[in-house]
């Protein structure tokens, strides 16, 4: 069967012939679409990637590339953020086309039988992992046959939304192929300026699930919480000799929640990194109690060049009441030891937290210059579907949820001690004015310049974030 999948993004990707503009920089190939495509085609499928992170089309011309295909089946990926955008491509391509539409991912999990009952033109749910479920259900329905003994969806049958019984999780991760990138134009996925070192970058994960799972903000400590599994280090190096074979990869993005969380597996990962003797430079995101003097300065010898680590708030009992299982000492002892080993140390912090006031914002924003990280984001705190911090933001009767605002850039949360929302966003905006307007910052920059290159990367950095984190703030 020809099985088209569509990745959605704000701003539908579906727009008018005048509309037509750049795309914005920061993407990175859906790789969980990539590994069912791949599964699906190693079973003798035929399958297309429509990517509306990077593409743009009209509706005409994107019902066209549908019919192209020769598509018979329609697969859409669903995140919160993206749940509205996706109801509208799968309206627009049932009223057109009237295909078979399924949808996956973490949303629709979440609201399996809402997603039904709102929105008649999706016929399937796929809950959680599909790599096993989703090959069954195509082969049922080219095959005409059953879907109740299918583990794992969610489907109509007269009228009536039936639910089958869950699947388990894939517990050995080397079984599920390495993704082909072949379903993506791999040189249309431009980078955020300042977020890589060398060019050309893609994205690995090497984990599903994550270790800690008590964190109140993120979904896998909520009703979506996976046990933490991890590849092999040969089935890792053995992706990473598949990119640099055949695409010349010379970065990789690591893309896993937490990748230093087992020092052991880093270790022999590193060790067998500077065996292969690549041509390679990487970047993780991190726990900072997960790190050591002994792992950064390991990793750095195998090419880490940057580590993201999410830090959330400069004050103690936010932290705590976040459950987040970190203190502000061991976040300064990892930035410390990260700049040590060679490392730039970057920092994620969330604005508007469960009792905060906009002198504790203010906290937050004096302890990231404080750490004088390489790079700060901070985000707007945001009750994602899933979450302890959701189920809170319910219980306070809050109803009226606009999905596409999920993005940690609105103020969809407001915490008692803020007077409105536009005082939350006048903070945010401050906290950038604040970290990246300073002195000390601005010549760490002019002594970190080495060449022309990063010169005109710098100055683009600078250029996005005037342009994505203040001058296009909500509510300016």
């Amino acid at each position: 069967m020809n099985i088209l999948f569509i990745e959605p993004t704000p701003g539908f990707g579906i727009i008018d012939e005048k509309q037509r503009k750049k795309r914005a920089a920061g993407f990175f190939p859906p790789l969980g679409i990539a590994i069912l495509a791949t599964i699906l085609e190693q079973k003798g499928h035929k399958c297309k990637v429509i990517d509306l992170q990077i593409e743009q089309y009209t509706a005409k011309d994107f019902l066209k590339e549908i019919k192209s295909f020769n598509s018979e089946i329609i697969c859409i990926s669903i995140f919160t953020a993206l749940a509205t955008e996706a109801f509208k491509l799968s309206k627009l391509i049932k009223e057109n086309l009237n295909l078979p539409i399924i949808c996956g991912g973490p949303h629709v999990s979440l609201f399996p039988k809402e997603t039904l009952e709102q929105n008649k033109e999706i016929d399937y749910i796929v809950f959680g992992e599909g790599e096993h479920t989703l090959p069954e259900l195509i082969n049922a329905l080219e095959k005409n046959l059953p879907k109740e003994n299918i583990k794992g969806i969610f489907f109509r049958k007269d009228e009536k939304i039936i639910e089958t019984e869950k699947r388990s999780q894939i517990y050995n991760l080397d079984e599920i192929p390495i993704p082909s990138r072949k379903f993506f134009k791999m040189k249309k996925y431009i980078q955020v300026p300042n977020q890589y070192n060398r060019l050309p970058i893609t994205n690995i994960i090497t984990s599903r699930g994550c270790a800690y799972n008590k964190c109140k903000f993120c979904s896998e400590s909520g009703e979506l919480h996976s046990h933490y599994r991890r590849n092999s280090v040969e089935r890792v190096i053995e992706e990473i000799k598949y990119l640099i074979d055949n695409y010349k990869i010379r970065e990789i993005y690591f893309w896993d929640d937490e990748f230093v969380v087992d020092n052991n597996w880093v270790q022999r990962f590193c060790e067998s990194l500077k065996k292969e003797n690549f041509d390679l430079t990487w970047t993780c995101c991190a726990k900072v109690n997960y790190v050591n003097q002994k792992i950064l300065k390991i990793m750095a010898s195998a090419g880490c060049w940057n580590i993201f680590y999410g830090l959330e708030s400069g004050d103690q009992k936010l932290l705590d009441d976040l459950k987040k299982g970190q203190t502000l000492e061991e976040i300064r002892n990892a930035i410390k030891w990260t700049k040590e080993a060679g490392i730039k140390a970057r920092g994620s912090f969330m604005l508007g937290l469960p009792g905060e006031t906009p002198e504790l914002g203010q906290k937050t924003i004096n302890f990231a210059i404080e750490l004088d990280l390489d790079y700060a984001i901070f985000c707007l705190t945001t009750p994602y579907p899933g979450t302890k911090l959701y189920k809170e933001f319910l219980d306070k009767g809050n109803k009226n949820i606009e999905w596409d605002k999920y993005t940690s850039f609105f103020p969809v949360y407001l915490p008692e001690g803020y007077k409105n929302k536009e005082e939350l966003i006048e903070l945010q905006k401050s906290a950038y004015k604040q970290f990246y307007f300073r002195y000390n910052y601005i010549k760490n920059i002019i002594k970190s310049l080495k060449n022309k290159q990063d010169l005109k990367r710098n100055i683009n950095g600078v250029k996005y974030l005037l342009k994505m984190k203040l001058l296009n703030s909500p509510g300016l």
